[in-house]
C-alpha cells in the first residue's frame, strides 16, 4: 500500500478541510474498517464529518439522540493525553460493550460497535477526535492501532493546520463584512461570539452584551428570546429567528436576525453555527455577491443573480445583463431558493434585504 501517497493526502486534508471524507475513507479502507469520522469537541459542541462508507450511520447515531451521552467521545476526551489510538475496548470494558444502550440498541447491530480513536489538540479551545469506524470486530482495531499510531502525528499536524486555516478563514470573513459595512457577529452552536464585524461592535453595551459563554441582551424580554433561539437552534440547525431588541431605556431600536451556517460554510468557517446580523433602520446597504456566496454556499453566479432579485431586477434583466439564456437564470433561481431556504423570490428578497441591515 502507497503509505506516502495516502501521508500526502493526510497534509492536503489539513490545508483543504473538504477532501478529509475522502482521507478518512482511505484509512479505513487501508485497516479493514467502513470509514471515518472528524469529530470536533469544544464548548459548541460536537460537529461531526464523516467519510462516505460511513456517513449515514453517524448521521443516524446522531439524529437517535446517543450523542447526548457519547461515552466514546467523552472517554477518549478525558485520556486525551494518551498519545495514540484508542479502541472502543480500551475505553468501556466487554460488560459495558454488552449491556450500553449506545452499543446493544445502535452500534452492535450496525456492525460499528468496534472502533479506534485518538484526540489531537486543534487551534485555541478545540479538541479534535479522528475516529476510525466499523472495523470487522474488536480485535481487528486492537491490531489496526500501530498502523494508525503511526500515522497519528501527521494527522495531528494536518489537524492542527486545518484549525488554523479556518481561523484565517473566519477572520478573512470579518474583513469583507467590515469592508462592507455589514453589522455582524459569528457565533457558534451555544450563541457565542466568535468574531464580530466592527458595525456590530458598536452594538455591545448599548444594545447587546458579549457575554462570554453567549452573546446576550441587554433588554431582559429580549434576551429570554434569544436564549430560546439558541436551544432551539441546537436542536435545529435549519431553523432562523427574529429578535426586536431594545436599549437600556427600553426604546427598540433594531431587530437581530439569527441565520444558521448552511453546508459548506460550517466546514469553511471552524466552528461558526449561527450568523447574528443587527438591522437598524440607518443601515439599507444590500450585502455584495462574495458574501452572499459565502454565506449561503452560493456559486458566483448564483450569488450575482440573488443580489440581482433583491435589487428589483426581473429574470429577463438578468439574462441580459449576465448574457445568459432566461432558462439558466431560472435554473439558477430555483438552486438559489434550495440553498436559501426560501421558495418565492419575495422571501428571498426581504431575506437579503435583512442581511443589509433594513429593519
Amino acid at each position: 500500500m502507497d503509505n506516502e501517497g495516502l501521508i500526502a493526502a493526510i497534509y492536503e486534508a489539513g490545508a483543504l478541510p473538504a477532501q478529509w471524507p475522502e482521507v478518512l475513507e482511505r484509512i479505513g479502507a487501508r485497516v479493514g474498517a467502513k470509514g471515518g469520522n472528524l469529530i470536533r469537541g469544544s464548548v459548541s459542541g460536537i460537529h461531526v464529518l464523516s467519510s462516505p462508507s460511513i456517513a449515514e450511520v453517524t448521521a443516524d447515531f446522531a439524529r437517535l439522540g446517543f450523542n447526548r451521552d457519547n461515552t466514546r467521545v467523552s472517554r477518549c476526551l478525558a485520556r486525551a493525553s494518551h498519545p495514540g489510538f484508542l479502541t472502543d475496548c480500551d475505553l468501556h470494558s466487554i460488560e459495558e460493550i454488552r449491556s450500553l444502550p449506545m452499543y446493544t440498541e445502535f452500534l452492535t447491530p450496525r456492525g460499528v460497535d468496534a472502533g479506534a480513536g485518538t484526540v489531537v489538540q486543534g487551534a485555541e479551545d478545540d479538541a479534535l477526535i479522528i475516529a476510525i469506524e466499523g472495523f470487522h470486530n474488536h480485535s481487528t482495531a486492537r491490531q489496526a492501532v500501530a498502523f494508525l499510531d503511526g500515522l497519528r502525528p501527521h494527522l495531528a499536524r494536518a489537524a492542527l493546520l486545518g484549525s488554523r486555516v479556518q481561523a484565517t478563514r473566519t477572520e478573512t470573513l470579518i474583513e469583507a463584512f467590515n469592508t462592507a459595512g455589514t453589522a455582524i457577529a459569528l457565533l457558534n452552536a451555544d450563541g457565542r461570539v466568535l468574531g464580530a464585524s466592527e458595525q456590530f461592535a458598536t452594538a455591545f453595551d448599548d444594545l447587546l452584551l458579549d457575554g462570554g459563554n453567549r452573546l446576550l441582551a441587554v433588554d431582559g424580554t429580549a434576551d429570554r428570546q434569544l436564549e430560546t433561539a439558541f436551544v432551539r437552534m441546537r436542536w435545529n440547525d435549519s431553523s432562523s429567528a427574529s429578535i426586536a431588541v431594545r436599549d437600556r431605556d427600553q426604546f427598540g431600536c433594531a431587530v437581530l436576525h439569527l441565520l444558521p451556517a448552511r453546508r459548506q460554510a460550517r466546514d469553511l468557517f471552524s466552528n461558526v453555527r449561527i450568523f447574528a446580523l443587527l438591522g437598524r433602520p440607518d443601515n439599507h446597504m444590500l450585502p455584495d455577491a462574495d458574501i452572499i456566496s459565502a454565506l449561503f454556499d452560493l456559486t458566483s453566479a448564483e450569488a450575482r443573480v440573488a443580489r440581482g432579485i433583491a435589487q428589483g431586477k426581473s429574470v429577463n434583466d438578468l439574462a441580459l445583463q449576465f448574457n445568459v439564456s432566461i432558462e439558466t437564470v431560472r435554473t439558477q433561481l430555483k438552486r438559489i431558493f434550495a440553498k436559501t431556504s426560501t421558495t418565492r423570490q419575495g422571501e428571498l428578497i426581504s431575506l437579503l434585504t435583512r442581511l443589509g441591515g433594513t429593519v
